[in-house]
């Protein structure tokens, strides 16, 4: 019994299941598709089903002939990848370019952090990848919604993956991305989103043979190709052109119609025009779903020293869970809902992430109470509503919500969907464990009293249980489902008694020499210049302020 999701589509995973009356299916093989040691292109490749289901809405005043992120100044220089890692430098371009379009000043941001991070931790989760090998596109939208993106300064692509190990707890995110558009073929769809969001991320198949070398124009004409004989590759698209003229494209393999797609490559800026190049829009593999999703970054968060992001995964979505609805049509609706614990006075929840692929479906976002056991309550009357809406495109919802002050103990944030006539979906990401040929590509950090169903027994279920009774698999996931939060301490009121003094200088000098402890909370409202990073920079900004003098 094959089950498909989008965000993990590109592997067509088959997971276990085991339902009354349903014979159990073991993870399917999968075919790996080739990836070239020359050109460095790293998707694995299988068939599955289309991507996208709703387009991004054109902008009123229509769709210019032509538009382009570089001539209007979104873009950083072209890179040149390291290793396999063309997903990662190609969703790194796309966030520069969001951010920066959203008035935002990145600089470089780092896709070799990105890279190293989807290894194998010790315990044996995570991704089961090593640093050189090929990766996935939904690994950097794991890596960006949960981790949150570093500056290159902070640590540039010279650096090597024992200095990761070595500097990873101490790396700070500069931004998250905290909506994404999972995109269609469709071209008005994708030149939208461009146009909204400044580019989007197209995964391809790409073959030197299709590439005009004097224009760097790219056509692959091929109509049918096994996915055996797929070289993956992705690249960031910045701009378009109706009128790009056919003629440029390499005449051996050249387009019926005029346009193109304007893309920055990560093969470094000797390489084609200054490191970009043209894909036709008749390009038969461009957006081909064998390859994952194809997506634009449709929101970003600057992180600064007083925000937190409470979450109980940090790799996001690998599969949908989507099995109850699947499996049971009388539930028309289910909260899906994750445990916190606000006690760390990060508490004022401003916004609430969610992955889903049930487009067109309703949803409400609720603050839920939990009993002593950590249980979410069902009594509605206890719970806060935070937004409610309509799902209207598969990816990362961004739920940007009136501030809501949470109290200073464990909470839930709970996503209640309902299914529509038209979609007939209910269903939020999870980050599932994966397994391909016999191997397991994924193992996720799920925990008892992480998550929970709503709705589906007369008591809150942890989905824990849900995957050991329902499916006999014991390793499960957890939903995908984050709080981005932040707290009412003042900056330089490091002991939280609501003013800024010279004992608040002093804590942070002991801090500094190992005299004296401080909470998370305590050390983001000490870091005084927001750079995020204490230091005795900081102390003596405090100082300055104090004796009335400029910062």
């Amino acid at each position: 019994m094959k089950r498909f999701f989008s965000v993990i589509l590109a592997l067509s995973l088959v997971c276990s299941l085991i339902l009354p009356g349903v014979i159990s299916a073991e993870a399917a093989d999968i075919e790996l598709a080739d990836t070239s040691a020359n050109i460095e292109a790293g998707l694995v490749a299988a068939d599955f089903e289309e991507v996208g289901d709703s387009d991004v809405s054109e902008p009123d005043e229509g769709l210019p002939s032509s538009y382009s992120s570089v001539e209007l100044g979104y873009t950083t220089p072209a890179r040149q990848q390291i290793y396999n890692a063309c997903w990662a430098y190609s969703s790194t371009a796309a966030l520069e370019v969001s951010a920066n379009k959203l008035g935002y000043e990145t600089g470089q941001l780092s896709p070799m952090s990105m890279n190293y991070w989807a290894t194998e931790n010790e315990d044996g989760s995570g991704w089961k990848r090593t640093y050189s090998a090929a990766g996935y596109p939904f690994i950097a939208l794991g890596y960006l919604t949960s981790i949150g993106a570093v500056s290159e300064e902070a640590f540039p692509d010279t650096k090597s993956y024992e200095d990761y190990q070595d500097e990873k707890d101490s790396l700070k995110p500069v931004f998250y991305a905290d909506s994404v558009v999972y995109l269609k073929s469709d071209i008005d769809s994708i030149k939208s989103a461009v146009y909204s969001y400044g580019a989007a991320v197209l995964n391809f198949h790409y073959n030197v043979s299709f590439l005009n070398t004097v224009n760097y124009a790219y056509y692959c004409d091929i109509e049918k190709i096994a996915t055996s004989e797929l070289f993956g590759h992705a690249v960031t698209i910045v701009g378009w052109d109706d009128d790009y003229s056919r003629e440029n494209f390499n005449e051996e393999h050249r387009p019926e119609a005029d346009g193109a797609w304007l893309c920055k490559n990560s093969w470094g800026s000797n390489w084609g025009n200054g490191g970009y190049f043209w894909i036709s829009y008749e390009d038969k593999r461009a957006f081909d779903s064998r390859f994952g999703p194809s997506y634009a970054i449709a929101g970003v968060s600057r992180v600064k020293a007083t925000d937190e992001l409470h979450q109980n995964e940090e790799y996001g979505a690998t599969f949908a869970f989507d099995y109850i609805n699947d499996n049971n049509k009388e539930i028309t609706s289910l909260v899906f809902a994750n445990v916190f614990d606000f006690s760390d006075e990060f508490n004022i929840i401003d916004k609430v992430v969610f992955q889903t692929n049930s487009t067109g479906s309703g949803y409400s976002v609720y603050y839920i109470p939990v009993d002593d056991d950590g249980v979410p309550v069902t009594d509605r009357d206890e719970w806060t509503e935070l937004d409610s809406g309509i799902i209207d495109y598969e990816g990362y919802i961004c739920c940007d919500i009136e501030d809501h002050t949470a109290p200073l103990a464990k909470g839930a944030i709970g996503v209640e969907v309902t299914k529509s006539i038209e979609s007939g979906k209910i269903s939020v990401g999870v980050d599932e464990w994966l397994s391909a040929g016999g191997k397991k590509l994924f193992t996720p950090q799920s925990e008892k009293g992480m998550s929970y169903i709503i709705g589906y027994n007369d008591s809150p279920m942890d989905v824990l249980d849900y995957y050991h009774e329902s499916n006999n698999d014991d390793v499960g996931g957890t939903f995908v489902i984050k709080a981005h939060s932040y707290t009412s301490r003042k900056l330089g009121d490091t002991d939280g008694d609501g003013e800024m003094t010279i004992i608040d200088a002093t804590r942070i000098q002991r801090y500094l020499v190992g005299l004296d402890e401080m909470k998370k909370v305590d050390i983001a409202v000490s870091d005084y210049d927001e750079d995020g990073e204490l230091t005795i920079l900081d102390c003596t900004r405090i100082q300055r302020v104090l004796a009335g003098f400029t910062v």
